[in-house]
Order: structure tokens, then C-alpha cells, then sequence
């Protein structure tokens, strides 16, 4: 009796695995050409601006994603390059900062 419920419950393990096989299939196809930030609404969710995004209605809010799957969406995405360079240069100056603060406190330790 034990040995016809382990093949019955792998029977349906396995039908359930090619269940998901067929979604997993489809989800890695459309994630080729479909922006990750497209919902069902074909409403844009992402936090940043994209060139594909656009405005619904002038009294909204609501963006509008219009990729329309036919080419490489990653393209799209707006970067500020200028805005990158400063906030490196901002980190490098804090780096400078600390460091020049570090090696004071490791001279007034040496002097003491």
C-alpha cells in the first residue's frame, strides 16, 4: 500500500513539475523582450525616468509604458552621467577627509 501512494504522490509531482515547466518557459521568453517594469495594465512602475514612459492623461500621474517588445528595452533607460561624476567626486573628497583625519589622530598619538 505504502509503495502506491509514493507513485501516485510522484505522479503528481510530476505533473505539477511540467505545469511549471511550461510557465518557467514562458516567463524566460517574454522576460527577453517584455520590461520588467511593465505590469499587467501596461502601466510603468519603475522608480526612474525611461524614454518608453508616457503620460496617460495631463491630470494624472500614471505612465504608460510604450515598449513595444520589439527591441532591446535596457537600451532605454536614462542614466545622468554628470550626476554619477559628482557623487564619485563627493565620495572621493570624504575619502580624502577621513583619511587626512586618521592619519592627525595618529600623529597626535605618537606625539602623546
Amino acid at each position: 500500500m505504502a509503495d502506491q501512494d509514493q507513485e501516485a504522490f510522484q505522479e503528481r509531482l510530476d505533473r505539477i513539475a511540467r505545469m511549471f515547466s511550461g510557465i518557467v518557459s514562458h516567463a524566460e521568453a517574454s522576460s527577453r523582450t517584455r520590461c520588467p517594469y511593465r505590469d499587467r495594465h501596461d502601466r510603468c512602475t519603475a522608480l526612474f525616468r525611461c524614454r518608453n514612459q508616457i503620460v496617460e492623461d495631463a491630470e494624472s500621474d500614471l505612465l504608460t509604458c510604450g515598449h513595444d517588445g520589439t527591441f532591446d528595452y535596457r537600451t532605454a533607460w536614462e542614466s545622468h552621467p554628470r550626476a554619477r561624476q559628482r557623487a564619485r567626486a563627493k565620495i572621493s573628497a570624504i575619502k580624502e577627509e577621513a583619511a587626512s583625519r586618521r592619519r592627525e589622530q595618529a600623529g597626535e598619538e605618537q606625539q602623546a
